[in-house]
């Protein structure tokens, strides 16, 4: 994807941050059940969802994190990806790494982890 100014970017290449940190373990797309999203699309929202419920129960948002590490099974998914994550960090772009590799389960086909920073209290 690109425009007049060059390729249109869905991350920061630098986020400078100032306050406590929030680590999160790897999200992937398991419902409560343990049962698998099917396909890319539907595993890349649920994932995304997780982390959301999961940062909030940390009393953090979206727009807190600075860092996310996606790790996918084949990049060819990418954009769908991009299109997915783009209407998620839609202000806030934090730096981010796309990986392709081996997941914890045959069924897994992305897992996010992200670094957030909330004010010190």
């Amino acid at each position: 994807m690109s425009h007049k100014n060059g390729p249109v970017k869905f991350y920061s290449d630098v986020v400078k941050a100032k306050g406590t940190f929030l680590f999160l373990a790897g999200q992937v797309a398991q419902h409560a059940d343990g049962s698998w999203a099917e396909g890319f699309e539907a595993q890349t929202e649920l994932a995304l969802a997780n982390l959301k419920k999961t940062l909030d129960l940390a009393g953090a948002t979206i727009d807190d994190i600075v860092k996310v590490s996606v790790f996918m099974s084949d990049t060819r998914y990418g954009d769908i990806f991009n299109r997915i994550y783009g209407r998620v960090f839609t202000e806030n772009k934090p730096v981010r790494t796309r990986i392709q590799c081996g997941l914890l389960a045959p069924e897994c086909l992305i897992e996010i982890d992200v670094i957030a920073v909330v004010d010190s209290e």
